[in-house]
Formats: structure tokens, C-alpha cells, sequence
């Protein structure tokens, strides 16, 4: 049933307007909050596996992701060294909170995906609502730079002026460190039910309350989720490209429903002619 089903993916991703995919590492960040987790987590096969085997007549560049928190030096090494061999490139992720015991950090793994396969492309994780509530993001981002970091990913976005701040901080950070902004790609996520959107809540994706109250009144709101998803990202788009700031798009389900993947397909062609 899994290669039935990675055959469908392969079928539709391959007509897309994409340059690449994205295959995350799923983890269970219960820890992370006292808040009960909308719908159950489920253990995931290795997204190195999925991505290679599975996936393997989907010839687009594939960008893997891997929790490292529960890796060891050595399984962490195999894993780069496979994946270098792909021509891929990665985004390493660390614990989901600080009370989960680790075998290896963030840090020492950027380390050593330096030291084995420095030529593999390493993409860092920025998160708009740890900086409207820390502040801070644009020297987070400029550390990962630091530690081989050429490109950022965020959490799902839907608020524009979280986002807006966080590339406000980092587009004048980099004009007073003369550090180049890499690429940034913005993740937009449908919401088809009242249970995804706690959900997205859950996840720790800021909600406005007026974007809340479209989506909560709205007579479909899948749709009107889409629709507002490609104005927050023209409009963030468009702020990016006057400061010269390369952005581009992730698109993600992060629900089940057959609707809201079909939406995230709407959604990647809607985007696509945004970037034109």
C-alpha cells in the first residue's frame, strides 16, 4: 500500500510547477506542550527511505529533513554519507523542546555534516512567531549561516505581519553585518476544518484573530483558506523582492483529508504564477 501510494504522489508531484521536494522527518513534539495534540501522532518510516526507494522515479531535487536529537555520531554519519551519495541536500532539526534528553544537539550536528560531507546543501528552520515573541531570529540566522547554513525554510506561515517583522530584522541585519540573506522559502499549509486549524495552533503556527474569524465564518473554508494564503504571500513576496531578498515557497498538508491535499496542489499552481 505504501508503493501504491508513492507511485500516485510520483504521478502527481512530476506535473507540478515545483523545483523540489521537501520530506520531513516526523516527530512527536508532545513535549513541547501541555496542550493535547488534535489527532494522534504516528511513527513515520525513515524520510531517507521514503524519498530514495519510494520516491525514486520522482526525479526532482529532494530536500530531506532529520531529527538528530535521538541520532549518534556514527548513525548520523551514515545517514549523510547515504544521502550524500544522492545529490540531495538536508535540513538537520533539533529537539522539539529543551526538557528532551538529546545523544546529540543541533550544533554538534552541523558540525559534523561539515567535517563528512561539506559539499551536501544544509537548509535551517526559521520560525517567525519564536521572533515576535523572543525576538532575536536574525542572529539565530546568521549562527546557522555561520554553521554552513545556505538556506531557510519556515514553520507555516499565516500571519503576515509575524512574517513581515522577521524579514524586516533580518533584511537590516544583514545590511549592518554585510552578511548575504540566502534563500528563504515560506511554508503555506491549507486549513480544511476547525480541527486542523487547532491543530495548526498546536503546532505553534500563530493564527491572526481576524485571519481566525475568515476562516472560522467562512462558508468554505478550504477555500477561502487558499485564497488567503497566496494574498499573505503576494504581499510578503512582494516586500521581500524590495529589499532583494530571494523568496520562494513550500507548500504542505499537514492534514490527512483528501480536500486539503488536493487544496495544497491548488495552492502550489496558484503560488507558481506569483513567482511566474
Amino acid at each position: 500500500r505504501r508503493q501504491q501510494t508513492a507511485s500516485a504522489q510520483c504521478a502527481r508531484i512530476s506535473q507540478l510547477p515545483v523545483d523540489g521536494l521537501v520530506v520531513y522527518d516526523l516527530q512527536d513534539e508532545s513535549t513541547r506542550t501541555d496542550a493535547k495534540r488534535p489527532f494522534p501522532f504516528l511513527k513515520a518510516i525513515d524520510p531517507f527511505d521514503y524519498a530514495f526507494n519510494y520516491l525514486a522515479d520522482l526525479h526532482l531535487h529532494k530536500v530531506v529533513y532529520r531529527s538528530v536529537a535521538a541520532q549518534t555520531r556514527e548513525s548520523l554519519s551514515a545517514w549523510l554519507s547515504k544521502l550524500a551519495e544522492k545529490d540531495a541536500s538536508t535540513v538537520l532539526v533539533g529537539a522539539p523542546s529543551t526538557d528532551l534528553q538529546v545523544n546529540l544537539n543541533l550544533g554538534e550536528a552541523y558540525k559534523l555534516r561539515s567535517e563528512l560531507v561539506p559539499q551536501v546543501p544544509l537548509g535551517g528552520v526559521t520560525i517567525a512567531e519564536r521572533h515576535m515573541e523572543q525576538g532575536k531570529e536574525e542572529e539565530r540566522v546568521s549562527r546557522k549561516m555561520g554553521a554552513g547554513c545556505t538556506f531557510f525554510i519556515t514553520q507555516a506561515v499565516y500571519s503576515v505581519t509575524a512574517s513581515k517583522n522577521l524579514l524586516s530584522s533580518l533584511y537590516y541585519s544583514s545590511q549592518t553585518t554585510g552578511q548575504k540573506l540566502p534563500p528563504i522559502l515560506l511554508t503555506l499549509s491549507p486549513c480544511g476544518s476547525q480541527k486542523t486549524l487547532e491543530f495548526l495552533a498546536w503546532l505553534g503556527v500563530s493564527v491572526p484573530q481576524w485571519l481566525h474569524n475568515e476562516l472560522t465564518h467562512a462558508g468554505n473554508i478550504l477555500e477561502r483558506s487558499v485564497d488567503l494564503a497566496v494574498a499573505n504571500f503576494q504581499e510578503l513576496f512582494d516586500f521581500a523582492n524590495e529589499k532583494g531578498i530571494a523568496l520562494g515557497c513550500n507548500v504542505e498538508s499537514v492534514s490527512l483529508n483528501k480536500a486539503e491535499i488536493d487544496a495544497s496542489v491548488e495552492l502550489v499552481h496558484r503560488i507558481a504564477k506569483v513567482l511566474k
